[in-house]
């Protein structure tokens, strides 16, 4: 991903309305990229100042450095649950394939 790629996707990343695979690809190329990631760090502290004082809540001390590399973490553990739910559902068909050739050649567990 390039980085204009990169901060077209800014808004959609902080809305958590990317699909996983462009959510992937935007958090690999922002960890990596400063310039992305100091991007990515403006637009998210924008966000949390207006929707801070949207809220009514302006007295709360929020350290926005650590709210976004929480919410990096928070994807990247989301990429880890995904790839874990697509190994089982692979090894439940792998099994139901096996037991179902079994079933049809008439071999008994």
């Amino acid at each position: 991903m390039d980085c204009l790629r990169c901060q077209s996707l800014i808004e959609s990343f902080l809305k958590q309305s990317l699909p996983p695979s462009e959510s992937d690809e935007f958090i690999g190329h922002v960890k990596n990229c400063p310039d992305c990631y100091g991007e990515l760090e403006v637009y998210h502290i924008v966000n949390s100042v207006v929707t801070q004082l949207d809220s009514g809540s302006e007295d709360e001390d929020i350290d926005y450095k650590a709210s976004l590399r929480r919410m990096l973490e928070r994807a990247g553990t989301q990429k880890r649950r995904r790839r874990f739910a697509r190994y089982v559902f692979m090894t439940i068909l792998a099994t139901l394939l096996v037991i179902i050739y079994f079933l049809v050649r008439g071999i008994v567990f």
